[in-house]
């Protein structure tokens, strides 16, 4: 068995964890330093003006490099457009998706995900939780919306691949969310855990088109949904389902990258999962990584379960040593080398403009 020391290192891998405050605390220095976590979510709490935020990161990466086994953070958020946006002005305040899908244009969307993508990295944010390519399906879905791209499948995959591009090109990555596909619940899962009733076919066709496109196109982060699609699996959602992850995003779809739980604190799992179980079940089913956005105590809880089940052979360690494989290839295109101030203004005009274009399609 490895040592204690070698196992909270690689379980640290897979954890993205959300933490307080603007600048490094004793707290996030503990679960990069101690914990060895392998990525961090940032959120408004975390954000006053690019500049701090850059010496933040600044700060964070330097101590993640200088930590044993020296691998550099992914250091994400979510930065959408439209109300999901944690960084706010001098950031452009670009429109949600849906205008993307008005205007139909592969262009514009890709003129948009390198924006948006210049900005996340002038202040050292390397991964951003986007596109969303989940399919408006159902106008009475309380939680996607507007932040989907289109009601059809081909478009929604046509532009996801656009917003795609305009990341790679850019050197951020991006993460396709919310696999199979969110579009058509009528719970939100952070407060209930939604059920998708329709039939494999029309599933096929509709949810996961886009994602078979996009990862095509070479996405190598795919986010999992908290929902249960009956007829793949009528008792998991998504994210602990292994028919799902592993039958068909895995061996249907080719997907051969990181695959990620959303926020493992929502309603949707925390009400129906003991959160003891998290760990055996995410490895079981085939995720990669586990999200914790808010508490960082749970953080620690999660890790702990996961080294206990490690030990207690109810996780086989080489499904986590191939999990940190991934997730190590992918860190390879990290920069390490950030910028010392953050340069907004170059763009500043010309990205407001943007934005302005994609409003001139707004529903």
């Amino acid at each position: 068995m490895e040592s204690s020391n070698s196992l909270k290192e690689l379980t640290g891998q897979m954890i993205m964890a959300g933490f307080e405050g603007t600048v490094l605390t004793p707290q996030t220095e503990d679960l990069v330093r101690n914990r060895h976590i392998g990525g961090l979510i940032l959120f408004g709490r975390n954000y006053e003006n690019p500049g701090q935020l850059l010496r933040l990161i600044r700060d964070l990466q330097a101590l993640a490099l200088s930590t044993p086994p020296a691998q550099p953070l992914f250091i994400s958020i979510d930065q959408e457009g439209g109300r999901v946006a944690r960084l706010k002005k001098p950031f452009t305040e670009f429109p949600p998706a849906c205008c993307l899908g008005n205007a139909g244009s592969e262009d514009l969307a890709y003129r948009f995900g390198k924006a948006l993508a210049l900005e996340l990295k002038a202040v050292g944010i390397n991964k951003d939780y986007a596109p969303v390519l989940d399919v408006n399906t159902n106008p009475k879905n309380p939680i996607i919306g507007d932040r989907a791209l289109a009601n059809q499948p081909d478009q929604v995959a046509r532009l996801g691949i656009s917003i795609i591009r305009g990341f790679k090109e850019t050197g951020v990555i991006p993460v396709g969310k919310h696999f199979p596909g969110h579009g058509d619940t009528l719970l939100d899962s952070h407060l209930d855990l939604p059920y998708v009733s329709r039939d494999e076919a029309d599933l096929e066709q509709t949810e996961l088109f886009p994602f078979a496109q996009a990862i095509r196109a070479g996405l190598e982060i795919i986010m999992t949904a908290h929902v249960i699609y009956t007829a793949w699996d009528d008792k998991y959602p998504a994210t602990f389902s292994h028919t799902i992850l592993q039958k068909i995003l895995r061996e249907k779809l080719g997907f051969k990258g990181i695959i990620l739980s959303d926020d493992l604190e929502m309603k949707a799992i925390e009400r129906n999962f003991p959160f003891e179980s998290l760990p055996a079940l995410g490895v079981s089913a085939g995720l990669d990584q586990f999200m914790i956005c808010n508490n960082p105590d749970k953080v620690k809880a999660l890790q702990d379960q996961m080294i206990l089940d490690l030990e207690r052979g109810r996780i086989p360690v080489e499904k986590v040593k191939q999990s940190v494989q991934k997730i190590l290839a992918v860190k390879k295109q990290i920069n390490r080398n950030l910028p010392s101030e953050p340069d907004l203004q170059s763009w500043a005009e010309t990205h407001r403009k943007l934005a302005e274009e994609m409003k001139s399609y707004s529903p």
